[in-house]
């Protein structure tokens, strides 16, 4: 594992299964612990939402932005059956005291897309984190079913260590297991936010509507006016409502 870094900012390492996850993680000034933000990005990721993270660590949180199995340089297979499984094993990580600015108590997960989607069903299971956000969640898988081979290759497999095939497989086995729609009541009492875009072109704002609606309170839903799928254009409003919402939140 690695060792706390300098000047707010560090590479770390650690395992999931035996296999080597890497990311970075912003630190805020000071040695005292304070409250961790684990970044989840989507499939594959390309925001991986590195401008959220540096804001957070503006207002006193460190955030870990890391990467996936068989994604941008974790090592082993990529699967989109063990996503949440490589979450929790970040959240041990920031609980190991590896960081001592992080408090290992004070957890909260902001996911985005896939990130979204897998940060429901992690947070479902692991009350370690204590808040969970949402940015372009699907409700479900069902919005890779349009897409072709080709689709698949070119905005999916060219980035990941998987194939088509395996791809293929995971999404079956994944779309008969409980979804974020089934499990989202359960992360109540914990606050939920969930923000979209109303112009999004991958997951339509009819996902995050629907999510608000299956869950619990205290329970938030913002939707951006004119945001595509990355909030591109509308970084400053995605960056607000997560900071507003976390101030909030008291984690």
């Amino acid at each position: 594992m690695a060792a706390a870094g300098h000047g707010g900012i560090t590479g770390v390492t650690f395992g999931s299964d035996g296999h080597t996850l890497v990311g970075t993680l912003y630190l805020a000034r000071g040695d005292d612990p304070k409250p961790t933000a684990l970044l989840l990005h989507g499939c594959p990721g390309i925001e991986k939402n590195h401008d959220l993270a540096a804001a957070l660590r503006d207002r006193g949180w460190n955030a870990l932005v890391f990467h996936y199995r068989g994604c941008w340089g974790s090592g082993g297979r990529y699967d989109l059956r063990t996503v949440t499984t490589d979450i929790a094993a970040a959240a041990g990580h920031l609980r190991s005291g590896a960081h001592r600015s992080v408090d290992g108590g004070r957890l909260a997960v902001i996911g985005h897309s896939l990130g979204g989607w897998a940060g429901i069903l992690a947070a479902a299971e692991d009350e370690r984190l204590g808040a969970v956000a949402v940015c372009a969640a699907p409700a479900s898988l069902d919005v890779l079913d349009g897409l072709t081979g080709e689709d698949l290759d070119r905005e999916f497999i060219r980035f990941l260590a998987t194939t088509p095939a395996e791809f293929a497989a995971q999404r079956t086995e994944v779309a008969a297991r409980p979804g974020p729609l089934q499990v989202a009541a359960s992360v109540s009492p914990r606050p939920l936010l969930v923000v979209h875009g109303s112009d999004d072109e991958w997951v339509p704002a009819c996902h995050g509507r629907s999510l608000y609606e299956h869950a619990a309170r205290p329970c938030r839903y913002v939707e951006i006016n004119g945001a595509n799928h990355a909030f591109s254009w509308h970084r400053a409003e995605l960056r607000d409502a997560l900071l507003a919402w976390l101030e909030e939140s008291e984690v």
